[in-house]
């Protein structure tokens, strides 16, 4: 039995700090993990500053791309907060009061609510809001087959407005993933793993080699370092080798094929401690 395609996604991550490096991104590997763990295809990871027709671009540009878009990030009260804004322009939307989350906003900040923070609850025309209790993940479902207010969009693609900040967007997507059916899930991918002591360009040959008897699995090399007790620099490289789970047995062919091809003298038991 073959699996079906694995679902794919994007995300697009919005501020001018990550670009700066003044913010050490933690989002875009946290969702690539997740995601994967998921059985969900991550296609891309895009960066990009807070001007709004930026984030535009780069939104209608990924939901091109995949059926599945994640935002992170400038969804606050401040100046630089715009991409509730941006989302709303670039697919045609009016951004409009949301009485519900006015509602949170106003219990959330009793006496301190100010119009700046109200104007967190101006979403575009048609945003969900999931993920409650607390701040809420707002969701868009885009049809340009069915919605005449998205004139820019080529394909039909659910959209998650996640916050920036990482520890809220944990939390925000670990409760998406608790509500059933919300997220997409397929049977994923199984992976295997060799070290080996040989140094890449010799190792390039043998890879190459069990890329062409195994198309349907992925190989990837990655070489690390590590010092010696004599203090000399020694090198190791990652194998992995990954399929979809249905292809398990031609993962373990692929890697057993390179395990004999580098022989036990270039096999290692376990990683070297980096």
């Amino acid at each position: 039995m073959i699996d079906p395609p694995a679902p794919t996604a994007c995300v697009l991550l919005i501020g001018d700090e990550l670009l700066t490096g003044k913010v050490r991104d933690e989002n875009g590997y946290f969702l690539a993990v997740s995601l994967r763990r998921r059985g969900i295809r991550l296609i891309e990871i895009c960066t990009v500053g807070d001007r709004i027709e930026e984030i535009g671009d780069a939104l209608l540009r990924l939901c091109a791309r995949a059926p599945l878009v994640f935002t992170s990030g400038g969804v606050g009260p401040t100046h630089d907060d715009r991409t509730l804004e941006a989302i709303a322009a670039a697919t045609g939307r009016r951004l409009q009061r949301n009485a519900q989350m006015e509602t949170q906003l106003r219990q959330h900040y009793g006496e301190r609510v100010t119009d700046a923070a109200l104007r967190m609850s101006d979403l575009p025309e048609g945003t969900s809001l999931c993920a409650l209790p607390g701040w809420p993940v707002f969701r868009l479902d885009l049809d340009p087959g069915h919605d005449r207010t998205s004139p820019r969009l080529e394909r039909a693609t659910r959209l998650y407005i996640l916050p920036g900040v990482p520890s809220l967007l944990r939390a925000k997507f670990e409760h998406l993933e608790a509500i059933d059916g919300e997220l997409p899930q397929s049977p994923g991918w199984h992976l295997e793993v060799l070290y080996t002591n040989l140094d890449e360009s010799k190792l390039a040959a043998h890879l190459e080699a069990v890329v062409a008897a195994h198309r349907d699995v992925e190989v990837g090399s990655y070489p690390r370092w590590t010092r010696a007790g004599d203090g000399r620099v020694e090198m190791h490289v990652r194998v992995t080798l990954e399929g979809p789970t249905s292809a398990r047995e031609g993962v373990l062919a692929a890697r057993a094929q390179l395990h004999e091809a580098l022989g036990p003298s270039h096999v290692l038991a376990d990683e070297p401690h980096v």
